[in-house]
């Protein structure tokens, strides 16, 4: 902190009263003109906010800038240290200290004592921005069901600050709410974790029914949550009968992966009579608990299944 005690006397003696700091009443204006009422504390924050957008010239208090109070505080920039310094020492809420030039006279008590009237609590607003916008924001641990940028009104104090959106990394911060604020959160984006492929055995299942297997190009590795079409083509004999078919692809684990079992089929196709042919399609999406470790090895069985169709005229 580089408030010095001139510095403090400057405050209680144009934002103040009586020599003392101020937990109200103190009219002043903001740096762009707009008047207010408030504390030392307001008052010291004000000069704060000007400093920190360029106009130390700015009139803030009863005739005098930032400049005027810098003069005073031998030359010493207001930090934002400084300012919850002087808000917490002017008295509000009340019992708290209350900073002085000198000690006050003494007040004779009055009997009996009067009950103090309670203050009404202080709001400010708090500005939420980030940068990408649309994350979800989170105040003191409730959801607020409100995305990134928003204003909120909050209690005078400190606040707990939160923003999640996928794909990126949560953002956390505390904020010290004594007046109108804005807080801009740069998040940072998450780099997905590379899928390791699973190596694939290819190996021909049993084959039901008089056809024959054509070149269907299977891959000897998938990577895991990438979606891979099989390609099976069904030929026919020409002294077959006309039937429908189905393919049926089964990855059986090996080695450490031992018992894991992943099955997928195509529909059934259309009737084949004999002679022709038909491509029958399979879409493959292994799951991540197909892995174990970093990478693992199935075997691949083929079965393809054949049954007669009856159509018009007989089988």
């Amino acid at each position: 902190m580089v408030l010095t005690e001139e510095g403090k006397k400057w405050l209680a003696t144009y934002a103040g009263e009586a020599g003392c700091f101020q937990p109200e009443g103190i009219d002043y204006t903001d740096a762009d003109g707009v008047a207010h009422t408030g504390s030392t504390g307001d008052v010291a924050n004000a000069l704060y906010v000007a400093h920190l957008v360029g106009k130390d010239d700015a009139v803030i208090v009863r005739g005098r800038t930032y400049n005027d109070f810098k003069a005073a505080n031998g030359g010493n920039d207001l930090t934002l240290d400084d300012v919850e310094w002087v808000y917490k020492h002017d008295g509000f809420p009340p019992g708290e200290p209350q900073y002085c030039m000198a000690a006050p006279t003494p007040t004779p008590t009055p009997s009996p004592t009067p009950t103090p009237t309670p203050i009404p609590t202080r709001t400010h607003k708090l500005t939420i921005t980030s940068e990408p916008p649309g994350a979800v924001i989170y105040i003191d641990g409730k959801d607020t069901y409100r995305l990134t940028p928003e204003t909120f009104d909050l209690e005078e104090g400190v606040h707990e600050i939160k923003l999640t959106k996928d794909g990126y990394a949560d953002y956390e911060t505390t904020v010290t709410l004594y007046a109108d604020r804005t807080i801009h959160a740069v998040l940072t984006e998450l780099t997905p974790t590379p899928v390791p492929p699973i190596e694939i055995e290819v190996r021909k299942g049993e084959v039901k029914g008089r056809i024959s297997i054509g070149e269907s190009r299977i891959p000897r590795s998938i990577t895991v949550g990438s979606k891979v079409t099989f390609r099976i083509r069904v030929e026919n004999p020409s002294d077959g009968v006309t039937a429908t078919y189905r393919v049926i692809l089964d990855f059986v684990g090996t080695g450490d992966v031992a018992g894991k079992e992943y099955t997928f089929s195509s529909d059934w196709s259309e009737p084949v009579v004999p002679g022709e042919g038909i491509s029958l399609y399979v879409d493959v999406l292994l799951p991540s608990t197909a892995l174990v470790d970093t990478s693992a090895v199935y075997e691949l069985w083929l079965t393809l299944e054949g049954e007669p169709a009856v159509v018009a005229g007989g089988v």
